[in-house]
């Protein structure tokens, strides 16, 4: 019998499990390793949980850990952390968080879905309780618990992570300023399109301090100021929402190429440079389809599909994953947004000869009741 070894347990992990399994049924016995107490969660639904609208971290979970091993008879381990590699000699090393003890497991294939990490600032006081990033359930645990001890919310950022969490602070009645660096919320939207988001953020008491450098956090244990060029903030919870940053120490110390964006480097078929390691999801690139190279985008969408290409192929099938368009879509508070494609300064940075048209029409037609003006910058 074969066996399939797979770190990380969320959308790429365990798509490529589950899908290696239905494939090859009884003839491959199949691990999951997830370094966290959760599996299986949707990640973009974080800030509901810590807005209370999700009222518990179960209501994040897709499939159960017993359903996995019930219904799909895929073995998962949480809070177990693959913490090496003998790629020669075919084995993990496992490390039991809680018992801390390591056990050895043998592969014959191996998917890396290590995911990623928040980036932080590399500004003192960043491990002051109440500094947080949020990417795995026990990070929106801590948040939230944060959040309701305090009044004052300090958010590190603009991208889609830093404003639904600013909606979510502000449903839970709490003061909420979001500090960033350059002009423009979401950078990777037309900047006329982001001043659509950021009056609308405004709007909802939101305070937004741009051309802000954070030096430091202060606090005794706790944080309870922010320091930057621009004076001091008062902070009881800080969310630093910079982007994320590919888990792949584990893959470089078994020779796993990475590409130019620093993520792992995987073909269209989801298979690194050693045979029969394959990866996906937010610590792999995925194949731009409008810039025509790898690009580095972490979302859950683009895991889910990697993921499952990757388990037909250790399955035996010959599956490609033709790549990404940059599609994404997000609410902040009564707006939806979405882009798809290049930005005007994407597309010109990639050396296109581009220019951009605003268009404001209506998002249904005029003889229909409940249709609002929708603009668009293409």
């Amino acid at each position: 019998m074969e066996r399939l070894v797979v770190a990380g347990g969320v959308a790429a992990g365990l798509s490529a499990a589950s899908a290696a399994k239905r494939l090859k049924k009884n003839d491959i016995e199949v691990e999951v390793f997830e370094k966290s107490g959760y599996i299986s969660y949707g990640a973009c639904s974080e800030p509901y949980f810590v807005s209370g609208m999700l009222t518990t971290p179960d209501d994040l979970i897709e499939i159960t850990p017993e359903e996995f091993e019930r219904k799909r008879s895929i073995r998962i381990y949480r809070q177990h952390e693959v913490v090496d590699i003998d790629y020669e000699r075919g084995f993990v090393d496992v490390l039991d968080i809680g018992k801390g003890k390591t056990s050895r497991h043998d592969f014959d294939y191996l998917m890396i879905a290590t995911g990623a990490k928040g980036k932080g600032l590399g500004v003192p006081g960043e491990d002051l309780d109440g500094v947080n990033t949020l990417r795995t359930v026990e990070d929106a645990i801590r948040i939230q618990q944060s959040a309701l001890s305090g009044n004052d919310v300090v958010i590190c950022g603009g991208g889609y992570i830093g404003l639904e969490m600013a909606e979510a602070f502000v449903e839970l009645g709490k003061n909420v300023t979001i500090l960033k660096k350059t002009s423009q919320m979401l950078l990777n939207f037309d900047p006329e399109m982001s001043k659509i988001v950021e009056e609308e953020v405004r709007s909802k008491g939101v305070v937004i301090e741009t051309g802000v450098d954070v030096l430091s956090f202060e606090g005794d244990t706790r944080v309870n100021k922010v320091i930057t060029n621009k004076g001091e903030f008062k902070a009881d919870t800080v969310l630093i929402a910079k982007g994320a940053k590919p888990n792949v120490d584990l893959a470089e110390k078994i020779g796993v190429e990475l590409g130019e964006t620093g993520a792992i480097a995987v073909d269209k078929h989801q298979r690194t440079n050693l045979e029969r390691v394959y990866s996906g999801g937010d610590c792999a690139e995925a194949y731009h389809m409008v810039l025509g190279k790898p690009a580095y985008i972490p979302l859950g969408t683009t895991a889910n599909k990697a993921g499952r290409v990757a388990g037909e192929n250790i399955g035996g099938l010959n599956t490609e994953f033709k790549g990404i368009v940059g599609t994404a879509v997000s609410k902040i508070f009564d707006l939806e947004v979405a882009r798809t494609g290049l930005s005007l300064k994407e597309a010109k940075n990639a050396g296109f000869d581009a220019y951009a048209t605003n268009i404001r029409h209506r998002s249904r037609s005029k003889h229909y009741v409940g249709g609002c003006p929708l603009p668009f910058s293409s």
